[in-house]
């Protein structure tokens, strides 16, 4: 496998574009779903979640080989009335019917103000933001959640009882950055507390519990036994269940125990849900007042008092949109785990990884 330098880490956008769609192809899925699957991965790296971005593909393709992802499914509409939809995901690159069904959505909140969309069959979707962001690139406010595969603990149950829900929302401003939330409803994410055990890095206790079921900061046996704890305990807990209501629920989806785990069952159909939800700005208020309102509202958070020590205060998605700003001048900064599972697909897949650089 090539070394990689300091230098190389910095990766073209259009280059890594490229690589991505020729392993999806190569994978089994047509260009033009390889091209979406492709820009919802590489937008993720430039706000900096590596985590759900392009070094994500070497899972995805070993789904896509061993069949809990479908390579040549299409999703489609199953029913929908003027402001909602139900989209059948077929078991699809989860990109494919996630922005279908939000770009469905914006469609239809076009006319009646507020849409919902959701899809069942659903397999995992990356970041939940990028689908938040379709909606407020429309001028409008987007919001994304989707159920997981059983990895997150809840007040006084033991083991992994549902999962840790991503949920987003994403609101234009004017000449501020579009305000963007992307979180999982779980106290920290699953692939931070692996990297800080790798680390030696020691955890607050909180995120995680042991084989009883109780609050731990010894990750000597995670995550083998225990299971991640929900952010905020019972608020973050009923958050959860609120996603796992509009996206599974509501849909038909999978729910709970019912879901499998992309990563870990690759052969099993993930049967997630999703649910979408547009807001026409412009239908409520001009929208050049509204993004008016936001600017000011954005500026008033960040001139607030500061605490001792803190030299800025950043409003949600303003680290992440300064992040792609510098991603689109100088290349990606991709961490050397992220190269080296790209390096791995491209020579499973029989794609030169240095077309990377």
């Amino acid at each position: 496998m090539r070394k990689n330098t300091s230098d190389d880490k910095r990766i073209a956008i259009q280059k890594l574009n490229r690589f991505c769609v020729e392993v999806l192809m190569k994978s089994g899925l047509t260009a033009a779903n390889a091209k979406t699957t492709a820009d919802v991965l590489v937008m993720t790296d430039t706000w900096g979640t590596f985590s759900h971005g392009t070094g994500a593909l070497l899972n995805y393709t070993h789904a896509l080989q061993a069949g809990g992802i479908d390579h040549s499914a299409q999703p489609e509409v199953l029913s929908e009335a003027p402001s909602w939809a139900i989209i059948d995901g077929r078991s699809s690159m989860g990109m494919l019917s996630c922005c279908m069904a939000m770009n469905l959505a914006i469609e239809k909140a076009r006319s009646c103000t507020i849409a919902w969309t959701g899809v069942r069959n659903g397999s995992h979707f990356g970041a939940a933001g990028y689908y938040a962001n379709l909606a407020a690139d429309q001028n409008m406010i987007g919001i994304a959640m989707s159920n997981a595969d059983p990895n997150m603990t809840i007040p006084g149950a033991m083991g992994h009882t549902m999962g840790n829900n991503p949920f987003a929302f994403a609101v234009p401003a004017g000449k501020e950055y579009t305000l963007l939330l992307d979180i999982a409803l779980s106290a920290a994410a699953h692939g931070k507390i692996l990297t800080m055990k790798m680390q030696g890095r020691p955890i607050p206790s909180g995120w995680i519990t042991d084989a009883d079921g109780l609050p731990t900061n010894d990750l000597t046996h995670w995550p083998a036994t225990g299971s991640l704890m929900p952010m905020a305990g019972h608020k973050g807990y009923g958050i959860a269940i609120l996603v796992e209501v509009l996206a599974g629920l509501l849909t038909g989806a999978g729910m709970l125990g019912e879901i499998k785990s992309w990563v870990f069952d690759p052969e099993e159909k993930a049967s997630l849900g999703q649910a979408f939800i547009a807001i026409n700005i412009g239908a409520l208020l001009p929208i050049e007042s509204f993004q008016q309102r936001a600017d000011k509202m954005i500026q008033q958070l960040r001139d607030m008092p500061k605490a001792k020590g803190s030299d800025r205060i950043y409003v949600p998605g303003e680290i992440e949109w300064e992040k792609r700003e510098d991603s689109l001048r100088n290349g990606i900064p991709l961490p050397e785990t992220t190269l080296s599972n790209l390096h791995r697909v491209g020579e499973e897949c029989g794609i030169d990884p240095r077309m990377l650089y």
